[in-house]
């Protein structure tokens, strides 16, 4: 009865070793670009983005409306081609009351 325990718990331990080492476990992946947005308001209301490119990559800016909750497509910053540097974007905005959250979305171009 021992050996037969003994010879169940080293099959148990050889089935764990081969589904480890043949890649059946989930693995966390980064993934390739993530842009980075930079946002900053002067006192005229002049709201400048500054993004993080990558030159395979096209960029849109986001807002979330506050009443709504609802992500908006911020006029004219759609379309922005990642270069490989960072890209500034100016646009003018209500100056009166917080600013609302900004996002970007990218995809990569083929």
């Amino acid at each position: 009865m021992k050996n037969l325990f003994k010879e169940i718990a080293s099959l148990l331990l050889l089935i764990v070793f081969f589904i480890c080492s043949t890649g059946c476990m989930s693995k966390s992946t980064e993934p390739e670009h993530i842009p980075k947005l930079g946002v900053a308001q002067n006192s005229d209301g002049i709201i400048t983005f500054a993004i993080t490119t990558h030159p395979e990559y096209v960029y849109s800016i986001f807002y979330e409306d506050p009443k709504t909750k609802a992500w908006t497509l911020m006029p004219g910053c759609d379309s922005i081609k990642g270069n490989g540097e960072q890209v500034e974007i100016k646009k003018k905005f209500n100056s009166r009351g917080p600013l609302p959250l900004f996002t970007v979305r990218h995809a990569k171009i083929n």
